[in-house]
């Protein structure tokens, strides 16, 4: 049977109990990020003006170049077995190199062709993620799906700098795109905080996780991110299960799951604890401020909210979620080095 279908009873899969802890005296203090590289502002420069480039779509059969839009399907093999995490299917990156896998997107530019498939054998480099694989001659089957020529305008040309509006000259420009970053850093911060919050609150009420539960969460972000896809494309159930083997062993992986899964039951206890309320308004507003960033409106989110009772429950679980962080965040004391308290 194929590991995208669940065998696990709802018996193993009962959440351990947990007595809410205290919120209080909660306070952490988030170190001082690291500055701005040129690297990064570069890097963001570089998005702004791919933002901007004018676009074409290649035909089948056409030769892929540095710099391309791509959408690909992508399944690794390393000593004769399947990479973990490496199956990607409708994956869309620009063809330039990547750290991790030096070589890779070069060899697509220099062989590729739209509607095609192509192996790409190269050797995983000292730092690559999975360390028993590091330094191994690895070969990647991929299939492109299809491209975008991409041609971006002179970077100092005066049309380029009107259409991005963020000044007159380059160095304008980048000036204020360093600002625009140190925001958005800025607002990881407090991502961190809230992080370091939930970890405290998480380590005032130890859980004992069955393995059987990390398991079964672990096999659904598998089926989420390849599982489901590996079916439609026709893989057998024995690499199916080897990819899955991936995600089960891996510790960093595995790590993750547990502490989210004990932060959401501690949060769980500390909702009935204090008896927080989610009326409509306030289940709305949450799910509202949460998926602003994604562009979605308050009419999107009303919609979704009545789409189907699957969406209506996911979205409710997010939101009792949601709701209870904010309550913890009230609580807690941040304190960020280099600023006042906050």
């Amino acid at each position: 049977m194929s590991p995208v279908v669940s065998t696990v009873s709802e018996e193993a899969l009962k959440l351990p109990s947990v007595e809410a802890p205290s919120l209080e005296g909660i306070s952490v203090r988030v170190p001082t990020p690291d500055d701005l590289t040129e690297e990064e502002l570069l890097r963001a420069f570089h998005e702004k003006r791919r933002d901007l480039a004018t676009t074409r779509e290649r035909q089948p059969g056409e030769s892929l170049e540095p710099g391309d839009d791509v959408q690909l399907n992508i399944v690794g093999y390393c000593d004769g077995h399947l990479i973990p995490f490496s199956a990607r299917f409708g994956m869309k990156t620009e063809l330039a190199p990547i750290e991790a896998l030096p070589g890779f997107c070069e060899a697509i530019a220099e062989g590729g062709k739209v509607g095609e498939s192509m192996q790409v054998a190269l050797e995983l480099p000292d730092n690559y993620p999975v360390e028993s694989m590091r330094g191994k001659p690895a070969r990647f089957l991929v299939d492109i799906i299809g491209a975008h020529q991409v041609t971006m305008s002179p970077e100092t040309s005066p049309e380029f700098l009107e259409k991005l509006g963020m000044g007159a000259t380059l160095d304008e420009v980048m000036l204020r795109l360093r600002d625009e970053l140190e925001d958005e850093g800025a607002a990881e911060l407090w991502v961190q905080a809230r992080d370091m919050v939930l970890d405290e609150v998480a380590r005032r009420a130890p859980v004992e996780l069955p393995p059987a539960l990390v398991d079964e969460e672990l096999r659904r972000r598998w089926v989420q991110a390849e599982g489901q896809a590996m079916v439609e494309y026709q893989f057998d159930v024995d690499e199916q299960r080897e990819a899955l083997q991936g995600w089960l062993t891996d510790p960093f992986t595995r790590a993750d799951a547990e502490r989210r899964l004990h932060i959401g039951i501690v949060l769980k206890a500390v909702t009935e604890a204090e008896k927080l309320q989610l009326t409509p308004e306030k289940l709305e507003q949450l799910v509202r401020d949460h998926t602003a960033p994604f562009g979605l409106t308050a009419e999107d989110v009303h919609a979704a909210l009545r789409e189907s009772p699957e969406t209506t429950k996911r979205l409710t679980e997010l939101a009792w979620y949601l709701l209870a962080v904010e309550h913890v965040m009230n609580k807690a004391k941040v304190t960020f080095e280099g600023a006042e308290e906050g």
